[in-house]
Formats: C-alpha cells, sequence, structure tokens
C-alpha cells in the first residue's frame, strides 16, 4: 500500500455533475426506494469508464491496497465505506458477530468513497490457509457515523488502513521478508496500531498465498539490485571514481532500475520501499544515489 493522493483523482465534468445529481436524488429516497435506485445507477457512477479511467491515472492499474498489477482482470471499484449493509465484527478476534448495520448509503455516489481494488481484496475469498476479502465489512472502533453524516465530517475510528490517508499508510509497513507488519519498524507499535495493521491484512487480504509469494519474490529482485549495483559503485570507487569511468554509467543504470522498481506505478511498490530503507544500514552509498 503506498499513498493515493485523493486530490488527484480527477474523472470528467461530466461524471461529477452526473453524481451530484444523482446524490441529490438518493437523498430524497425513503429507504425501500434507494436500495433499488443504488444499484440502478451502478453504470452512471462506479462503473463508469470515466470514473474508472480516473482512478487508474493516479498510480496506474493496480490495486490500491494489495498493489497487485491489474492488467487482464476487471477492477473492482470500492466504496470505502459500504454503500449497503455492514456485517460487524469482533475487534479482536475477527469473528462475525452476526448482526449488521445499515451501512453508508448515503455515499453510494461520492467521488472520495471509491477505491480502485482487485478481486481479492474487494471480494470474500476463503483459501486453504488464509481468509480474507473487504465484502461488506468495514470493522470502526466505537459508535458509527449518524446516517446522512457528510464524508467530511465523519469522525469514526476506522480501523482498516485507508490509501487515500497519508497517516495510514505512513504506518503500513512490510517486514524484509515483504510480509505486512512491523518487523524492523521504527518503533515499537502501540496495541492500537496492531490492531489496525491485524484487521488491514485479514480485511485486504495482504496475505493471500499468492499475493504474498508475488510480493516477496518482487522485494526479492529489488535486494538482488541493491547488491548489484554496489558491486559495480566499489569497482568504480576503486578506480577513482571519475565521471567518465564505464562502471559509473553501468551504476546509473542500476539506479535507473531500482527507482523503476520503487515508483508509484511499480506493483508492491510499498513493500519494495520498506525493503529499501532497511537495506539503507548496508550500503553507504544509498544516503547520496537514493535518498529519502
Amino acid at each position: 500500500m503506498i499513498y493515493i493522493n485523493p486530490t488527484k483523482i480527477r474523472p470528467t465534468q461530466n461524471w461529477l455533475d452526473k453524481a451530484k445529481t444523482l446524490k441529490a436524488e438518493l437523498l430524497a429516497k425513503d429507504e425501500i426506494e434507494r436500495i433499488s435506485f443504488i444499484t440502478q445507477k451502478r453504470n452512471d457512477v462506479w462503473g463508469h469508464d470515466d470514473l474508472i479511467a480516473a482512478l487508474r491515472n493516479v498510480v496506474g492499474n493496480k490495486c490500491w491496497y494489495s498493489e497487485v498489477d491489474l492488467t487482464g482482470s476487471d477492477p473492482n471499484i470500492d466504496h470505502f465505506r459500504p454503500k449497503g449493509r455492514v456485517k460487524e465484527i469482533n475487534n479482536e478476534t475477527l469473528a462475525n458477530l452476526n448482526t449488521d448495520s445499515g451501512g453508508y448509503w448515503w455515499l453510494a455516489f461520492d467521488l472520495e468513497n471509491f477505491r480502485l481494488s482487485s478481486m481479492h481484496s474487494n471480494q470474500r475469498r476463503v483459501d486453504e490457509q488464509t481468509d480474507g476479502g473487504k465484502w461488506d465489512y468495514f470493522p470502526v472502533e466505537g459508535l458509527r457515523a449518524l446516517e446522512k453524516t457528510p464524508l467530511n465530517l465523519i469522525t469514526e475510528a476506522v480501523l482498516p488502513l485507508d490509501p487515500c490517508s497519508a497517516t495510514d499508510v505512513a504506518m503500513m509497513w512490510f517486514g524484509p521478508d515483504g510480509n505486512p507488519g512491523f518487523s524492523n519498524w521504527r518503533r515499537k507499535p502501540t496495541d492500537f496500531e496492531q490492531k489496525r495493521m491485524k484487521i488491514t491484512i485479514w480485511l485486504f487480504h495482504l496475505d493471500k498465498l499468492e499475493t504474498a509469494s508475488n510480493r516477496t519474490s518482487a522485494v526479492e529482485e529489488l535486494k538482488i539490485s541493491l547488491k548489484n549495483a554496489d558491486a559495480i559503485y566499489q569497482i568504480w570507487q576503486s578506480r577513482g571514481g571519475g565521471n567518465e569511468e564505464h562502471e559509473k554509467k553501468i551504476f546509473d543504470n542500476y539506479l535507473a532500475d531500482i527507482y523503476s522498481k520503487i515508483c508509484d506505478e511499480s506493483p508492491f511498490a510499498g513493500a519494495k520501499r520498506c525493503a529499501l530503507n532497511i537495506s539503507r544500514a548496508d550500503y553507504s552509498w544509498m544516503e547520496e544515489y537514493l535518498p529519502n
């Protein structure tokens, strides 16, 4: 997970006008009418090509939760706060409490409530060793927002980390093996931070075996690039570190490769950036050539 700047989500004015009109109509509906109304307007709002293109334009065609590449897959447009029912869980054990809340129906057409997601992060899946997927879950600590509260006035203690929150993303960490958690983090996490991390991993299925394996491979590829860059850097320096050295050009190529691996559009950029920071203690040249 990397930071998604919400100000960079820019659908067309036609889409914005349509969403605004539909929201006004939705707020005037009674409880029975609004469920079918939301469903009927899917293709006009979150299923519309204008919105999908706007979401893809931010960091490319990848899931904002897991950072898997969505090439060849149909993207899921997730309502971060569910537009329908919300299934309640025990926030400590993650057990389903078999009780529902009404959900955030009034945010069904709000631009700020949409997230680009993969199927496995958005839809519930149970594998042999893991289970996850957001589905109808949206855990909060304490009370939920009152019905019709504008999104910018909601003050819930949200438990899953939000890619559109810079402070949340600052907490998202991956250990040296590429697995999410607080291994080698900058400090000891609080109990509440650990709870948020646990729920985030479970809710977005970040520990799905295929995803975890691909993420670990991506991290290992970055580590190999760092080792190769270090090897050629040492040769370059041993020969005087001149501006015309052949090794300097090779070192530049390795740096370009590393930068491409950690760019916003790259799959698993968040995990690779964590691995990069963990590696700073091993390579003195990173401070100069790969600054934070």
